[in-house]
């Protein structure tokens, strides 16, 4: 049974409780230029797309240095990318709590805008760097027993799927207390479930109901999962979906 989320509900009622692209679905695969001896890369020490790394630092890494959002992480992260960025739509859905307020949320179809949060090795990581990968977003927090299950079973999903295209994301909310988290509480997230390469990142506490995290939110209960396609369009948003392997291509 999910949980109620965010402190705006509170407000609300009074009494709440606390290689890479490897489908063609995301344009041509990176050219490569064999005749230099150097992986393809024209310019070793240059950095095309001005991401601070290397050309030759991307390639040893498997990341894409023509496209801005595909660079390394500490955290090992299953990284994309695409010919082109998406183009967004934005939320074009309404999400709707138990008092009949109403907000602009994500709904299938919708191509979601990039975002940046830091996860717990205290980088900062976009939306836009799996793009060419199913994404599965999950939004919890430290209180939410539902959660903490869900998390539970996520390495395992990640290892199962990556070499089919999955990344996926936990954004974390609030803390035991429905506190903003801390670093250290991100940390500990991380090492409790045995992540390896999923991000625990620092979600944005949301003070208004047009926040970046209501847009990810439809009716306020967590945990909320998000499914989102190799070219960024919105697959399963909030239905209840903890599995990705049927939106896998």
């Amino acid at each position: 049974m999910n949980h109620l989320l965010f402190s705006l509900f509170i407000a609300a009622t009074g009494c709440a409780t606390t290689d890479d692209c490897t489908d063609g679905s995301c344009g041509e695969e990176r050219s490569i230029d064999a005749t230099d001896g150097d992986g393809g890369i024209t310019n070793p020490a240059a950095d095309d797309d001005d991401d601070g790394f290397s050309n030759e630092e991307e390639d040893a890494a498997g990341t894409n240095p023509n496209y801005a959002f595909s660079r390394p992480y500490a955290g090992g992260y299953n990284v994309g990318f695409c010919d082109t960025p998406p183009e967004p739509t934005g939320p074009t859905g309404v999400g709707a709590n138990e008092n009949g307020v109403t907000w602009a949320a994500y709904q299938e179809g919708d191509v979601a805008e990039n975002w940046t949060m830091v996860d717990h090795h205290g980088e900062q990581v976009d939306l836009y760097s799996f793009c060419g990968k199913t994404v599965m977003i999950s939004l919890s927090a430290g209180w939410c027993g539902p959660c903490r299950s869900l998390a539970a079973q996520m390495q395992a999903m990640q290892d199962e799927y990556r070499a089919d295209g999955l990344q996926i994301i936990e954004v974390i909310t609030g803390d035991n207390q429905n506190n903003p988290p801390s670093m250290a509480f991100l940390e500990d997230w991380s090492a409790d479930y045995n992540f390896r390469d999923i991000p625990v990142l620092l979600g944005p506490e949301p003070t208004s109901w047009d926040s970046l995290m209501m847009q990810w939110e439809t009716d306020q209960y967590i945990p909320t999962v998000y499914i989102v396609g190799p070219d960024g369009t919105v697959l399963s948003a909030d239905q209840g979906v903890h599995d990705p392997e049927t939106f896998l291509p």
